[in-house]
This record gives C-alpha cells, sequence and structure tokens, in this order.
C-alpha cells in the first residue's frame, strides 16, 4: 500500500480536528442541558422519582431525601416499597402496575419517614419504554393539610348536625325546594319521620293559599335580594290538619350550592289566643264606635270627670288610642289627671284583663332603675338577699304607665328601647335574655322635643313611644267643668254622709281662680274647705279678696309685711299636709299639686325639720 502523502495527512488531520471540535461542542451542549435538567428535578416541588421494572430507585430530587430522613446512598440500595406503610402499600402496588400496563396512574398513599413518622401524599406517575425497558417517572404532593381540613369539615359536619338533631327548634336544609335535612324536632312537628321528609317538595308542607308567599321568601333569598327573612306561615301535617308556625330562613352554601336553612317553631297556640285578642280589639272597636256615637255632652269618662268641648277631644282621642296597639305618650300640666287618662286607655284596650303597672320616673333614683325595670338575681349587689322581679317581669302581657317620662335618662331609654323593639332583657347579674309583651302609656309634663335637643332623650326612644299623643287642658281653660268636680269631690269626701254645698259667691270665687295645680289644687282645696270651712288657695298671688266673700282669714298673722306673711301662710300649710299624710313628703307634694324637688326646696327656705 503506498504511503500518504503529507498533504493527504494534514487533510485528514484537519477534517479529524473539526470533527473533534464538533463533538467537544455537542459534548458541551449535552452537558449544559444535563445541567439544566438536573436543576429542574432538583427545583420540582414534592417528590420526584424514577424507578424501572425492577423497581429499582434511578433518580430523585433533594425532597425525596429531607422528606423521608434516608440518604443518597440509603435510597440507592433500599428496596422501593420500604417507603411506604402497611396499610397503602397494596394501593401504591396497584397503582404502578396501572401506570407501566397503561401509561399512567393516580393514587393516595402514606410515606413511612426514617423516624417512623406518616405522611400522606398524592402520587401521579407515567411510563415510557426505552430499548424494551420499562421505566416510571413520578411526582408526589403532600396532603397532609387537605386531609385536616376534610376531618376537620367532616368532624364540624357530624357536631352541626348532633347540635341540629338536639335542638327544639325545628331544623331544614332544602335546595331548588328540595328537602335535604330535617332534624327530628321539624319531623316530629308535622308527624313525619325524617326519612318521610327527605328529598320531598318543601312546598307540601305549607298551607296552599301561603305558598306563593313561601316561594317569594326562597327566591329573595336565592337570588341575595336579602340574607335572612323571617316569617309566619300555616304548614301541613302529615294528618292533614294545620299548625302555625314562625320560623326565620337564611342562605347558606352546602356542598358548593346555595342552600336555605330553615328554623321554625310551633306558635299554634299563641296564634290562636292572638286571633281571639284580634276578633276582642274588633269587637271592642265596634263598641268604641257606638260609644263615640253617645260620648256627646257625657260628663264623666270613667273617674275622668267633665264635659267640656276640651275634655270631649280627649274622651275621642282616648277611645282611638284604646283600639290601637301603638304606644302613647299623654301631655298635661301637673295635677291634670295624666293617669286616670293612662289608666282609661288600659281599661278600655285588648289588655284590660292584664297588668297595668305605673312607674313614677321621677322617683326612682338612676342606680336602681335598671334593678326596678328589668329585676336582679340574688347576689347581683350588695343588698341583693333574693331574686327580685322587675316591671317588665310583672307587665307582660299588659300596659306600662311611665309617669314623669322625660326624667329617664338616656342609659334605660336605650334598654327600654331594647325591650320594645323585641330585643328582649336580662336580669342584673344574669345573662338569661328575657322576653315581655306589653304596650308603654307615657306621661309628662315637659317638652320632649325640647329634651331631645338638650340630649337628656334619645330621638330613637322618643319616636318609639310618642306615636298617639293625647294632650289634657288645664283646669284654667276648662272652668265649665269646676262646678262638675266641684260636686264630685264634696260627695267623695263628705265624711259625715251629709254632702255638703258651696253658696254662689263661694262657686264665684273658686271658678275665677286659675289653678295653677289644676284638678289636684282643686281636690285639695275642697279637702281643706271640708275640714276648716275656709278656702286656701295655694298661688297667693291669685288669691280672691276674702273679705268680699266674708271668708275667713287665717288666725295670728302678723299685719305689716306681706311677703312674711306669706311664707308664715304657706308654712302652715305644708306642716297641715305633712301632719296628714304622716311625714311622707311625696304624698305631700302630690297633694299640693307640687314636684317633691319644690317641696325640699320650700322646707329648706322655710326652715322646717
Amino acid at each position: 500500500m503506498p504511503k500518504p502523502s503529507y498533504i493527504e495527512l494534514k487533510s485528514k488531520y484537519e477534517d479529524l480536528k473539526t470533527e473533534i471540535i464538533s463533538l467537544k461542542e455537542v459534548i458541551k451542549q449535552l452537558t449544559e442541558q444535563n445541567k439544566f435538567f438536573e436543576m429542574l428535578i432538583h427545583s420540582l416541588p414534592g417528590l420526584f422519582y424514577i424507578f424501572n421494572d425492577d423497581f429499582r430507585n434511578l433518580r430523585w430530587n433533594k425532597n425525596v431525601e429531607t422528606v423521608t430522613g434516608y440518604s443518597d446512598e440509603e435510597i440507592r440500595s433500599m428496596p422501593l416499597f420500604k417507603l411506604f406503610t402497611g396499610n397503602t402499600l397494596s394501593h401504591i402496588r396497584d397503582a404502578i402496575d396501572r401506570a407501566f400496563n397503561k401509561g399512567e396512574a393516580i393514587t393516595e398513599a402514606e410515606i413511612m419517614t426514617k423516624d417512623g413518622k406518616k405522611i400522606p401524599y398524592f402520587f401521579s406517575g407515567v411510563s415510557t419504554t426505552i430499548e424494551k425497558k420499562k421505566y416510571l417517572l413520578g411526582l408526589g404532593l403532600d396532603i397532609s393539610k387537605r386531609i385536616l381540613a376534610e376531618n376537620a369539615l367532616r368532624e364540624s359536619e357530624a357536631l352541626y348536625k348532633i347540635l341540629a338533631e338536639r335542638m327544639t327548634e325545628g331544623v331544614m336544609l332544602f335546595n331548588n325546594f328540595s328537602i335535604i335535612f330535617v332534624n327530628n324536632a321539624f319531623a316530629s312537628m308535622l308527624g313525619f319521620t325524617n326519612n318521610e321528609l327527605i328529598h320531598n317538595d318543601v312546598m307540601t308542607l305549607v298551607a296552599y293559599d301561603l305558598q306563593m308567599y313561601f316561594r317569594d321568601l326562597y327566591e329573595t333569598l336565592e337570588k341575595g335580594i336579602c340574607n335572612e327573612r323571617f316569617f309566619q306561615s300555616r304548614w301541613v301535617k302529615k294528618d292533614k290538619t294545620e299548625i302555625w308556625v314562625d320560623g326565620r330562613g337564611i342562605l347558606i352554601t352546602w356542598k358548593g350550592q346555595p342552600t336555605v336553612l330553615l328554623t321554625i317553631r310551633d306558635i299554634t297556640e299563641a296564634k290562636r289566643k292572638e286571633i281571639s285578642m284580634q276578633d276582642e280589639a274588633e269587637n271592642l272597636r265596634r263598641e268604641n264606635v257606638n260609644l263615640r256615637s253617645s260620648i256627646r255632652d257625657r260628663y264623666r269618662f270613667g273617674d275622668i270627670i267633665g264635659k267640656s268641648s276640651p275634655m270631649q277631644k280627649v274622651y275621642e282621642l282616648i277611645l282611638n288610642a284604646a283600639a290601637s296597639t301603638a304606644n302613647v305618650v299623654i301631655y298635661g300640666e301637673s295635677g291634670t289627671g295624666k293617669e286616670l287618662v293612662a289608666r282609661a286607655v288600659h281599661k278600655m284596650s285588648s289588655r284590660y284583663q292584664k297588668s297595668f303597672i305605673p312607674v313614677n320616673s321621677s322617683a326612682i333614683p338612676d342606680n336602681l332603675l335598671e334593678s326596678e325595670f328589668f329585676g336582679h338575681k340574688k347576689g347581683a349587689f350588695t343588698n341583693a338577699h333574693m331574686d327580685k322581679m322587675g316591671y317588665l317581669d310583672m307587665v307582660d302581657g299588659g300596659t306600662l304607665f311611665l309617669d314623669e317620662v322625660g326624667e329617664l335618662n338616656p342609659g334605660i331609654q336605650a334598654k327600654l328601647l331594647r325591650a320594645i323593639e323585641g330585643g328582649g332583657y336580662s336580669p342584673i347579674g344574669s345573662n338569661i335574655i328575657k322576653y315581655s309583651d306589653f304596650r308603654i302609656v307615657s306621661a309628662t309634663n315637659r317638652n320632649l322635643i325640647e329634651q331631645i335637643k338638650k340630649g337628656d332623650m334619645r330621638e330613637d326612644f322618643f319616636y318609639r313611644i310618642h306615636i298617639i299623643p293625647i294632650t289634657i287642658p288645664p283646669l284654667r281653660e276648662r272652668k265649665d267643668d269646676i262646678p262638675l268636680l266641684l260636686e264630685y269631690f264634696l260627695k267623695k269626701y263628705s265624711n259625715d254622709h251629709k254632702v255638703q254645698s258651696i253658696n254662689g259667691q263661694m262657686m264665684d270665687t273658686l271658678i275665677n281662680y286659675d289653678y295653677p295645680g289644676n284638678v289636684r289644687e282643686l281636690q285639695n282645696i275642697i279637702q281643706h274647705y271640708l275640714a276648716v270651712k275656709n278656702f286656701d288657695f295655694l298661688n297667693t298671688s291669685q288669691k280672691p279678696v276674702t273679705e268680699k266673700y266674708n271668708l275667713t282669714e287665717p288666725e295670728n298673722l302678723p299685719m305689716d309685711n306681706l311677703q312674711n306673711n306669706i311664707d308664715i301662710h304657706e308654712k302652715n300649710i305644708i306642716i297641715k299636709v305633712l301632719n296628714q299624710n304622716k311625714g311622707n313628703k311625696t304624698k305631700t307634694a302630690q297633694a299640693l299639686g307640687i314636684s317633691r324637688k319644690t317641696l325640699f326646696r320650700k322646707i329648706k327656705r322655710l326652715g322646717l325639720n
């Protein structure tokens, strides 16, 4: 064979050199790609692994070592199935078989770490064949948090079902009118078993004439127009009889679907009583209509005396108030008879068989207001030696008369407002919420609008009590009624059963007087007259001239200084009335037609002990 020439050798060398350079470039690219895939494998979340059909571990990412606690050398040498617990080993074997046979598979299994800890994982794997050898590439994700959440959800559902079953109120879940769940109380309330109601149409339980109303309730909840609806309805029992239920519906999400949660309670007996009371109220209204037609020119309405035009208007307002269930506020000066009007409203209303509880708001110290209205439990505070009922406990079903309502502080107004609006109240020292059905009739001699401006009355409380206002005219604006009142008081207070008479001059004197203390002052004047045979007017600036009518003058008065005479006369009157009432200042103030504060001020000024 001829020896290659130098030129041929040089050419082959250049070709070999070029091939070597190309091979280096390919190796470099492969090395960079390998580094990329290595980086990708190690950065994958969860556990990445590759093994062959001999179940020998070939590749894995760093997470496998971190999670299992095994080193690289231990993983290479250990059997694959050592990583799985006995309970889930069969799951992982079945999944691997499916992946090799069908190309892919998923499963859940628990990994057993080196220190014996069990961790739930979700595995997915795909298989491939290279040179007739099968390989499986897989990824595992930690599902511990998901498992915990599912367990918590199952426990919550179980707990809610237990609570629902223990509730005395009926509980139902329904979606698109199909019943999903009912508790025992709900089923027994309607005479069914639980299974008889599941998957039934809820509309079959609603009385026919109320189905449209109930459908509207569901649709407003489902469409998100409102989140909560209260209702009263007649429902049909299994035996086709009907009951009245009171309930509440709210929209919730149940297993991903908008669902209505309904709670109901049987109010059949209460509803029957309510309907009966409405019938009674209607009868009372008809009686009131008849009474109105004959009330003109009447001189007496219950214990109220007067036939004047202003009083006829008051009688009409009393009738209107009695026929209504709304709260009433009575305006009038001190001594005009506000409590008599309140009692007349109560006696003619549908609540007449229940209690009428009068409360003198100005006579209760602020620190006792809450206890007086709401009651207290034994030991709630010092000197609370036993449980005590409050006014709201005693007045249930009746009428609460708040005399001098303007004296209540805003704090107690807020708590009363909650009770009025159905939010209930709690006695001092108790967490139990109680409810009372009562009507408020208030009375005041103040301007409540001015009280609101000063911040002494809550505006929301005012609008709850000021629905039907009744204003009683002062006696000076209805002097036509004075002769009737005189006759009434003379008959009432004549001790010897022989009715005393008053001559024309005396009558003129009494009619011409302006009565700042109103009817109560006239009552006191008559009582005084029957006792000492002369008239005693408290308002000395309007005192009639006694000489003109030949009335008896007070004895032993020094005739030098007018103010001294007035003070002495006023002092004698206060002492006399205090003695009559055995020192009781509240009764004395009422008898004199003045407030307790005014009486205390006069006692201090006149030096009385």
